[in-house]
C-alpha cells in the first residue's frame, strides 16, 4: 500500500470539486497543516468544532476535510480563549490538518448536499443550474405538506413549510445552506417549490404570496447529509489507488437532532 500525504486528498477533492470554482469571497483549501504531512487516518465532517477535533484525536486522524472553512471571515488574531481560536490552536498543537471545500462543493453535482438531498428524494431528470438542483418528483404532483414530511423523513430534522401546504408540487428546486434568494431562480426554471437552509422572512412572504413555496430545512439539516457521501467516496478512491487511508465520517451532531412531534 503506498503512502498519503495531504497533497494527495487536496488532488483529489481537486478532482471532484476544483477549489478554483468556489466564490471569490470563500476560504477553501488547505488552511491549517502541510501538505507534505503524511495522512493515514481522515475525519469527515461539516465544521470544525471543539467536538469534532477531539473526535479527530481520538481517532488518531492527522486530516480533518470539513465543508464549513474556518477564518471564514478576516482572522487577525488566534486567542485560545476565543471559540475559534480555541479550535485552531487546538489543531495546530495535535498536528492536525485542516482542508475545507465550500463554495467549490456547492457546485458538486454529485457531492454537494443538494446534490445527495436529490438522490435520497428520488427526484427523476436531475438538472443543475449553477448551486440549484432541480428534479422532478417520481409521484407526480405532490402537496406541499407531504413533501414536507419527505423532506423531514429524508433529513431526520425539522421543516418549515413557507407557503399554502395543499400547493401541488411537481418540481423541486435544492440549494442547501444559506441561498434563499435563489427561490426566483427556481421558480423562473420551472419549479413550485424551492428546498433551502434559511429562510429570511420577506423572502418567505414574498414567496408565498405569489403561490410559491419555500421549505426551510436549515442550514445543518440541508448539508449534513453530505459528509457521507463525501466520506465514503473518498474512502473508495483510497482503495482504488491503493493508498494505506482510512476515512471516518464524523459522529458529531452540532445542535441534536430537531425534529416535529
Amino acid at each position: 500500500m503506498k503512502r498519503a500525504t495531504v497533497q494527495t486528498l487536496y488532488d483529489w477533492l481537486n478532482e471532484i470539486a476544483p477549489f478554483d470554482t468556489a466564490e471569490s469571497y470563500d476560504n477553501v483549501g488547505l488552511l491549517i497543516g502541510s501538505m507534505y504531512a503524511p495522512v493515514e487516518r481522515i475525519l469527515v465532517a461539516l465544521d470544525a468544532t471543539p467536538e469534532v477535533v477531539q473526535e479527530a484525536i481520538s481517532l488518531q486522524a492527522q486530516l480533518i476535510i470539513t465543508h464549513h472553512p474556518l477564518m471564514f471571515r478576516s482572522t487577525k488574531r488566534i486567542i485560545e480563549e476565543d471559540y475559534e481560536g480555541g479550535v485552531l490552536s487546538e489543531m495546530i498543537r495535535q498536528r492536525i490538518s485542516l482542508i475545507a471545500a465550500h463554495t467549490n462543493l456547492d457546485r458538486s453535482k454529485d457531492y454537494s448536499g443538494s446534490a445527495v438531498l436529490a438522490e435520497k428524494l428520488h427526484l427523476q431528470n436531475v438538472r443543475q443550474e449553477d448551486f440549484i438542483i432541480l428534479g422532478d418528483l417520481p409521484e407526480g404532483k405532490v402537496p406541499a405538506v407531504q413533501l414536507k414530511k419527505q423532506i423531514s423523513d429524508v433529513e431526520g430534522e425539522m421543516v418549515y413549510l413557507y407557503g399554502h401546504p395543499e400547493t401541488p408540487i411537481s418540481t423541486l428546486g435544492i440549494c442547501g445552506g444559506a441561498y434563499d434568494e435563489g427561490y426566483e431562480q427556481a421558480r423562473a426554471l420551472g419549479a413550485q417549490g424551492y428546498l433551502t437552509g434559511e429562510v429570511r422572512h420577506h423572502h418567505a412572504l414574498a414567496a408565498a404570496g405569489s403561490g410559491f413555496v419555500i421549505f426551510g430545512g436549515g442550514h445543518y439539516g440541508t448539508e449534513a447529509l453530505l459528509v457521507d457521501k463525501l466520506a465514503g467516496a473518498l474512502q473508495n478512491a483510497m482503495y482504488a489507488l491503493k493508498y494505506n487511508v482510512v476515512v471516518y465520517p464524523s459522529a458529531c451532531k452540532p445542535f441534536g437532532t430537531q425534529t416535529e412531534q
